[in-house]
């Protein structure tokens, strides 16, 4: 009994190492062969298992593999295969990865034969990030790590549909960015130049901040007076915009009215510094004049000439024509003589001023027209007197008195000088 029981335990043993199952025995060259790479690791040739690993020795050249393989399946391997050593999963035992180039040779391994390593660029990379990222997971406590993938996994479960269209939107604005990548370069060295300036202007902005804590501090210590000055101040509003709606049409008729002298003074603004300052120039002469340092006499002197024509004709009406520009005639030091310009306002037709004695008033104009109007010399002193002091008085000259004519007459003399003190 002892005997068979021996011999059960033996034959399960040895169905268990396939003792009794036929096998091709091959052999893998390898650098290392890590710490999960266990007997009975699997085999594997593009996901199908082909066979397992039966044991594997290291020497001072690495380590070799030594791989069962079932013979029906190795006959369609080809002779020229790598392998690689891909762990399963994170944490899982390691599996021999059979990889078949782009360029098969000849199928069918044959006993003992020795296959290498996979020595591509990216097999050598996966190895290393496999490689360093084991003191990472030699550090990381796996309880704990567990229990955050289950939290992470119970949180993602069921919100597949989400997190995709999440990601679609994702990538819907990153298409509408990738264009302006540039332009959002440029802000970001913008935004650089810009954060030097605001450290550079920091201390007077912090010392800004003080001096507006001593304001506020201010304002709450006056908390009082200000609570009696806002419904003085809301009382003030009220009458101002009482004022407004009364006066508003009165206001906007004023501007109207103005606008045109407005447009006059800012076409001739660039003339009034100069005229200024030569007022300032001639300031303490006008003072010694005046009778300045305490003076309380003026003195004054006026001298009536014999004037320029008034509007000789009819048809002469006061115009209003002077389109010179703004000129300052070299103020503060101004020209010495003055230019002389005749002014455009409706008389600068008659030559009277080149040719005095002309009874014509020195134009064919004159003549032209003495012809169909009254001839101004067949008026009297006195209507002569009174067609001048009209326009000055702006009465009418067939209203004014004859007393107005009789006080005026002496001053409106050839040659008279009035002398007033």
């Amino acid at each position: 009994m002892i005997l068979v029981i021996i011999l059960l335990l033996a034959l399960t043993v040895a169905l268990y190492n396939k003792a009794f199952t036929p096998t091709l025995n091959v052999s893998v060259r390898s650098e290392r062969a890590g710490l999960q790479l266990l007997p009975h690791s699997d085999v594997k040739v593009r996901g199908l298992i082909v066979g397992e690993v039966r044991s594997t020795e290291a020497d001072a050249r690495g380590a070799t593999l030594h791989l069962a393989l079932d013979p029906d399946k190795a006959k369609l391997i080809p002779r020229n295969v790598q392998a690689r050593l891909l762990p399963k999963t994170l944490f899982g035992e390691k599996y021999v990865d059979l990889g078949i180039p782009a360029d098969a040779g000849p199928v069918g391994l044959r006993s003992g034969q020795v296959i290498q390593q996979d020595r591509s660029q990216a097999a050598v990379e996966f190895d290393k990030v496999l490689n360093d990222l084991l003191p990472l997971l030699q550090a990381v406590k796996p309880a704990e790590l567990n229990a955050t993938l289950n939290a992470l996994a119970t949180a993602l479960q069921g919100r597949g549909d989400q997190i995709g269209r999440n990601l679609e939107e994702a990538d819907e604005l990153l298409r509408k960015i990738n264009p302006q990548l540039g332009t959002l370069v440029h802000d970001l060295n913008a935004l650089a130049d810009v954060s030097d300036i605001y450290n550079a202007a920091a201390p007077d902005l912090l010392q800004t901040l003080r001096n507006l804590n001593v304001t506020s501090r201010t304002i709450t210590d006056k908390k009082a007076t200000i609570e009696q000055l806002i419904p003085a101040t809301t009382a003030l509003a009220q009458d101002g915009d009482v004022f407004m709606r009364q006066n508003a049409p009165k206001i906007i008729g004023f501007n109207i009215a103005n606008r045109d002298v407005l447009d006059l003074v800012a076409r001739y603004s660039p003339s009034l510094p100069c005229v200024f300052a030569g007022l300032m120039k001639i300031r303490p002469e006008a003072e010694r004049v005046a009778g300045g340092n305490g003076s309380k006499t003026f003195n004054l002197t006026v001298e009536i000439v014999k004037p320029r024509p008034g509007f000789k004709y009819p048809l002469d009406k006061p115009e209003v024509r002077d389109q010179r520009n703004p000129r300052c005639y070299g103020l503060p030091n101004p020209k010495v003589p003055s230019p002389d310009y005749l002014a455009l306002d409706g008389t600068e037709d008659d030559l009277w001023w080149k040719n005095p004695d002309d009874p014509n008033g020195g134009g064919s104009r004159g003549r032209a027209l003495s012809n169909v109007f009254v001839d101004p010399g067949a008026m009297s002193e006195k209507e002569k007197i009174k067609s001048v002091l009209g326009p000055v008085t702006r009465i009418p000259s067939d209203r004014l008195s004859d007393v107005s004519a009789l006080m005026f007459g002496p001053l409106l003399a050839d040659g008279s000088v009035v002398t007033v003190k």
